[in-house]
Parts: C-alpha cells; sequence; structure tokens
C-alpha cells in the first residue's frame, strides 16, 4: 500500500481513467481554455480589441505552466490559481496584456474546471453504465427463467425465477440513465462571479462576458454565480453515490448467493486465497459492497462542503476537492467491476 496514487490499494480500488481527469495537466488546460474564453467575452463587450484577443488567446496555447511552483505556492495560496495567472501574465505580452483574468477569480476558474471534469466523467460512466445494463439484459435473456428462492429478512420464502432478482438489478441502472439527461443539464454550468460573486468589475458587460464564456467552452450561463450554493456539484455527487449504491446491492446478493452455493450462483474467475486454495472468492461483488458505503459516507461530506459561509469558504472548497475525485473514481471503479462480476457469472437459479 503506499499513499502516492500507486500501489495495489489504488489497483483494488482507483479508476484509473477518471483519475487522470483530475490530475494537474487537466485541471490546468481547462484554467487555459477559460482564460481565453474570458479574452473572446472581453472582446464581445468592447474591452478588448478582437485582433489583440486573438493574439494573446494564441500566446495561451504556447503556455506550460510550472506545475511543482503551482503546488508549492498552493500551500500558502489555498488554491492553484493565482502562481498559475502570475505565470501567465510573464508569458503573454502585446496590446491588450493587462485584460488576462480581468473581471474573474480564482474559484471561476477551479469551479468550471471542476464542471468541466465532472461533465467528462459522467460521459464515461453513461458508457460504463449501457454496458452494465445490456450485460443484465443479456444475462435474464440466457438464465431468467431459471429458478431461485426469494429471500426476504435473511430467510427463504417463495419460488421465483431468476429474472425476478435480474430485474431488481437492473431497473435501478435503467433508472439512473433515464436521469442522466436532466443531471447533465444541471451540472454543465459556467461559474462565474469575480471577486464576491457579484461580477461588479464587469458591470453593464457581465452577462454579455458571462454568455460569451458559456457558449466558447460548451456550458450554461445561469444568469448568476453560484460559487456559494453549490448545486451543480451536490447534483453530480449525488447520482454517482446512487449509483455506487445500486450497483452495492448487486454485489451484496451476488456475494450472498455465492455463500448459498452454486443452486444460486455459478463464478469463475473468483479470487484465492493464500491458505485455502480450494476457495473462489467473490471478490468483484465484496469490492461493489465496499464501493457503495464509501460513497455513501462520502455524499455526507459532500453536504458538509456545501456550508460555504458568506461569499466564498475557503475551508468548504478545500473538502470538496478531497471529496469529489474519491467518488467519481470510486463510481467509476464500481461500474468496471460490476462489468466484471457479470462476465464471470456463468449462471443464475437452477435450470428446470
Amino acid at each position: 500500500m503506499t499513499t502516492d496514487g500507486e500501489g495495489w490499494i489504488k489497483s483494488l480500488t482507483g479508476d484509473a481513467e477518471i483519475a487522470a481527469l483530475f490530475c494537474d495537466q487537466a485541471q490546468l488546460a481547462s484554467f487555459a481554455r477559460f482564460e481565453s474564453a474570458l479574452l473572446l467575452g472581453l472582446a464581445k463587450a468592447g474591452r478588448i480589441d478582437k485582433q489583440d484577443a486573438a493574439a494573446l488567446i494564441a500566446q495561451i496555447k504556447t503556455f506550460a505552466p510550472a506545475t511543482g511552483r503551482i503546488a508549492e505556492a498552493a500551500v500558502s495560496d489555498g488554491v492553484p490559481v493565482p502562481e498559475y495567472v502570475r505565470q501567465l501574465r510573464n508569458h503573454v505580452s502585446g496590446p491588450g496584456a493587462e485584460k488576462l483574468h480581468f473581471g474573474a477569480t480564482s474559484q471561476d476558474l477551479v469551479d468550471t474546471a471542476t464542471i468541466e471534469t465532472l461533465a467528462k466523467t459522467i460521459s464515461i460512466l453513461s458508457k460504463r453504465l449501457d454496458q452494465l445494463i445490456t450485460a443484465l439484459e443479456a444475462m435474464t435473456a440466457r438464465d431468467g427463467n431459471n429458478a431461485l428462492k426469494a429471500i426476504t429478512r435473511m430467510q427463504e420464502a417463495l419460488n421465483i425465477r431468476a429474472s425476478s432478482r435480474l430485474a431488481g438489478w437492473r431497473l435501478p441502472l435503467e433508472a439512473l440513465r433515464d436521469r442522466l439527461p436532466a443531471v447533465r443539464e444541471q451540472v454543465m454550468v459556467l461559474q462565474f462571479g469575480g471577486a464576491v460573486g457579484d461580477l461588479q468589475t464587469l458591470s453593464d458587460d457581465a452577462d454579455t462576458v458571462a454568455k460569451a464564456i458559456a457558449s466558447d467552452l460548451g456550458l450554461r450561463w445561469p444568469g448568476h454565480s453560484w460559487q456559494t450554493s453549490r448545486a451543480p456539484l451536490i447534483a453530480a455527487a449525488s447520482w454517482m453515490t446512487e449509483l455506487s449504491g445500486a450497483l452495492g446491492k448487486i454485489g451484496q446478493d451476488a456475494a450472498i448467493m455465492a455463500l448459498r452455493g452454486k443452486s444460486d450462483l455459478e463464478l469463475s474467475g473468483g479470487g484465492t486465497s493464500s491458505a485455502m486454495p480450494h476457495k473462489q472468492n467473490p471478490v468483484a461483488a465484496e469490492r461493489l459492497v465496499a464501493f457503495a458505503r464509501f460513497n455513501a459516507s462520502q455524499m455526507g461530506a459532500m453536504h458538509q462542503a456545501q456550508l460555504h459561509e458568506m461569499e466564498r469558504s475557503g475551508a468548504a472548497m478545500t473538502l470538496e476537492w478531497m471529496i469529489l475525485p474519491q467518488i467519481c473514481e470510486t463510481a467509476g471503479a464500481g461500474l468496471t467491476a460490476a462489468i466484471a462480476l457479470m462476465q464471470s457469472i456463468n449462471r443464475i437459479g437452477t435450470r428446470s
């Protein structure tokens, strides 16, 4: 086990594809997109000449930030943006350079980068969710008529078909998939508030600049800053933790079925034991249960991070940065584990 993002614990619980979205390079690339979009917005509002804005944007595209210095400065600044902007100002030159970062603040860059990351994460999860639902549909077609014992309150109840239990796994996932367009609509919003959230530096040009930034980034401008409401982040985290819960139910059922024996569930490729080589442990199922419990606990922490005092909270933002990447990775790892579990199930129930 290590604490630097590598090692066996990360292999067991992490998601490399989603983790890459939260790396420094990806976040700083988002900062650059924001600064370029801001210049376009200022040009549209007449705050900077369009050709000067285009020349500055071309220079931003060649900017390679010193990530080590940004990381060091973040300890004292509390955010990576001040050092990023200092370096960017040293990189660009020419007419209009004083308009770089004009009207914006650190939180605008960080929050919008987070929104872009969440949008990409949701796209990844959506594709995996489709794959899992397809696997469950195929399993229903193959094993749906097999016999199972229903279990209520940990006791055998009545006879059912395997299709009934599989529907209990599949239907919540389909409901989550159906809600994704609404979740995307809630999440994909620009954060732009300036120093204290009211864009006062831009005065009457604020809406023009904000709409231009949102359009360039493929986001929606809600007409106001949401720097202390956090609703977009809560919406994304809530959907992902509910997804983890639905996957955890599948994992818990599968683990109990494996305990009950091959009349309930026949697995292949289970985990091995160092002491009992005859065993095939339902590791993928166990991981799903662990992921569900972990993300449930993280959602409570997200609601703690929702408490932003006054016009900005450094403590609440820091807490969000600690929690959100873990929620995203855990949801992604859960879908991958669930797909692997489906692939390892040779049969559910007893054939008539």
